[in-house]
């Protein structure tokens, strides 16, 4: 009986098809495998060659056929035992189709889809083409070894197999069709069975995962419209039914163009716009879908305006709950003893009931935001956020972003997703903008309608955010004098300024010095001073009294950690131990300073005020008509005013009048000094 010969181009091929061959005739006639690298050295009398393809038709080989060498062209099918893995991958999924020559990657794609595997996106790939997709899925028929680099998975489907018609002509070649006609016909019968099988289980478990989706969407609060290419909607659910008030088969293969031709011009990727049906506000957004294991088009989906703003009060609250902090500052907090300061106090308590915007103005180190959170400790806003806002410390160019958040894509560097504003994270709490005096014009326009509307819009957003927050600002700026200055905006001004608190300077709360000093000293010390008489000499203790202390509380803090840290034990601190910017801060410095702030009518008054031991305004404003100055009773009240404030003189009632402090003396002695 004649050998089997197995001709092919390859090697891996050939041994494949001659293991397939083997298993059928090896137990009657001898199966050998050639490749076209080979040597065909075998006896053409006594053997019945097959060849993979007419591609394996080489000059060798044609010379044999002349000569009379029996032949046949064998006919390949994919081999569907390990085509289960492809029958996993989604609709729409894109592979490279790997072998080794153009007209067998070709044959391979052609069987696939003849097989029903007609929903994968198939790209041919051999060693010398010129061009290919890069993707991360490559299908070979037995060739793993020519996938190129870079894929992440691979299919290995086989080779291709001899398919039975030819098994059947060779079996009639070397008249074996009567030994094993039988047994082909069973085998080809039982792996058409299996195949069957097994696209049908494919086909269950298909129709389950679309129940499934369909039960998804149809239990979505979203309404869904999914169109292909062309226009024609392909998947919808109940709430879009709903919506439109039509049924299911209304809806699905319809063009949108015939349903809702208003959502036509929306077409981008996440694209979003706001459209009425019946009478309802909708927001939709677009998502492309091209590539992704499903048939190209666009998914449509559509919210109702009232479920977005009751979800995202739902999210913030829950968000806020945990970012809260529960050690804000109270009032319990401040430390003091002077009376004006209790006066304040009990003021700025009053307005934590109320819901209120609040204004407080002091100068730096005044401990605005220490009021600030005091404030938002007592109110009934306690358990929500407490947010800081410092303009003075932010960029101008990403100020809005900040405040009021900013969408995706809306400038670059913005966040995947976007991002909340702080007057979203403040929601049900206290936003706190501090140094508000910085903010510029064009800002202060913005925020003037966040504060009237109570809504904010995100950068590069389209829908209005309600919020719920009470509203405190700090400056250490005259903001009424900045006004009329043109450097504030005098309706945000009026917004704010519902609640006004004026915090105290520490020169206007003299008694609270040496508690203060007391408590910062015991803090810095790690209790080791718990009186700064323990530390301080008394000149030194009086000249800390006697100071103006500028920077206030902070500066006076940082004054006691200064003692802390140069302090000895058993050693109390003289005042040349004091920091330099107290113990230098001579009369002359001082002088002159003031005689710039102050101005020379005011210097005039002080003087004359002296001279005479105290003087009345309407006295004080004869002298300056007598000596040819322009100031009016009017003019001299104000400048009173003012000298009163920085505590150089005080008002008496009787014949005195107006007269110096000896704050008052000493600068106006150190003026002298200076003239």
């Amino acid at each position: 009986m004649k050998k089997i010969i197995m001709i092919t181009p390859g090697k891996v091929t050939s041994i494949n098809l001659a293991i397939q061959l083997e298993n059928i005739f090896g137990e009657y006639t001898e199966v050998k495998s050639y490749c076209l690298e080979d040597d065909l050295d075998f006896d053409p009398t006594n053997a019945l060659v097959v060849l993979s393809s007419p591609n394996t038709m080489d000059k060798r080989i044609q010379d044999l056929i002349d000569n009379g060498l029996e032949y046949i062209v064998a006919q390949r099918v994919i081999n569907h035992r390990y085509i289960s893995e492809l029958l996993n991958l989604p609709r729409g999924t894109e592979v490279l189709l790997v072998n080794d020559r153009p007209e067998s990657s070709h044959e391979a794609m052609v069987q696939l889809q003849a097989l029903g595997v007609n929903y994968i996106k198939y790209y041919p790939y051999y060693p010398g083409i010129a061009s290919y997709p890069e993707l991360d899925i490559s299908v070979t028929v037995g060739e793993p070894h020519l996938v190129p680099f870079g894929v992440k998975k691979v299919i290995n489907i086989g080779t291709r197999q001899i398919d039975i018609v030819t098994v059947v002509d060779i079996a009639n070649r070397l008249g074996l069709m009567k030994a094993l006609g039988d047994r082909l016909s069973s085998q080809y019968v039982n792996h058409i069975i299996n195949l069957l099988n097994r696209i049908n289980d494919t086909a269950k478990d298909m129709r389950i995962i679309s129940s499934r989706l369909e039960t998804v969407a149809n239990c979505l609060a979203k309404a869904i419209i999914y169109i292909n290419k062309s226009g024609d909607v392909i998947v919808s659910n109940q709430e879009m039914c709903n919506i439109l008030k039509c049924s299911y088969d209304d809806i699905v293969g319809k063009n949108i163009k015939d349903i809702l031709p208003q959502i036509l011009k929306i077409n981008g990727h996440d694209e979003v716009d706001i459209i009425r049906i019946h009478n309802k506000e909708l927001f939709v957004t677009s998502n492309v879908i091209e590539g992704k294991g499903s048939e190209d088009g666009i998914i449509y989906t559509f919210e109702k305006s009232e479920e977005i703003e009751k979800n995202e009060h739902e999210i913030r609250r829950r968000t806020s709950e945990n970012a809260i902090r529960t050690n804000y500052y109270t009032f319990d907090d401040i430390f003091y003893k002077s009376s004006n300061m209790k006066d304040l106090i009990d003021k700025v308590k009053s307005f934590a009931l109320t819901d209120s915007t609040i204004l407080i103005q002091g100068e730096s180190g005044t401990g605005k935001e220490l009021f600030a959170q005091s404030i938002h400790s007592a109110s009934h806003r306690a358990s929500g956020p407490f947010v800081p806002v410092n303009f003075a410390s932010m960029s101008t160019s990403l100020i809005e972003s900040e405040l009021f958040g900013y969408e995706e894509g809306s400038f670059t560097g913005a966040m995947k997703g976007g991002k909340r504003g702080l007057f979203e994270e403040a929601h049900g709490g206290t936003i706190f903008l501090d140094e508000i005096g910085d903010a510029s014009l064009d800002f202060q326009c913005r925020l003037l309608r966040v504060i009237q509307e109570r809504q904010v819009r995100r950068v590069g957003g389209l829908k209005e955010i309600p919020i719920n927050v009470r509203l405190i600002a700090a400056t250490n700026k005259d903001l009424a004098s900045e006004v009329r200055k043109g450097n504030f905006r005098a309706d945000l001004y009026y917004r704010l300024n519902v609640l006004p608190v004026r915090m105290l300077s520490l020169r206007e709360r003299k008694q609270d010095i040496l508690v203060l000093a007391n408590l910062f000293l015991q803090r810095y010390s790690s209790g080791k001073i718990s009186n700064i008489e323990h530390a301080l000499e008394t000149d030194a203790i009086n000249l800390l009294h006697e100071y103006d202390w500028p920077g206030n509380i902070r500066q006076l803090e940082n004054a006691m950690e200064y003692i802390a840290n140069v302090w000895r034990k058993d050693k109390k601190l003289s005042i040349r131990e004091l920091p330099e910017y107290i113990t230098h801060s001579s009369d002359k410095l001082e002088g002159s300073i003031l005689i710039d702030i102050l101005g020379n009518n005011t210097i005039w008054i002080l003087r004359k005020i002296m001279n005479f031991n105290g003087l009345g305004r309407r006295y004080l404003a004869e002298l300056a008509k007598e000596e040819d100055i322009d100031l009016t009773e009017g003019k001299i009240r104000s400048l009173l005013n003012s000298a009163e404030v920085l505590g150089l003189v005080e008002t008496n009632t009787g014949r005195k009048g107006t007269v110096l402090t000896e704050k008052g003396y000493k600068l106006m002695s150190s003026i002298n000094n200076i003239k």
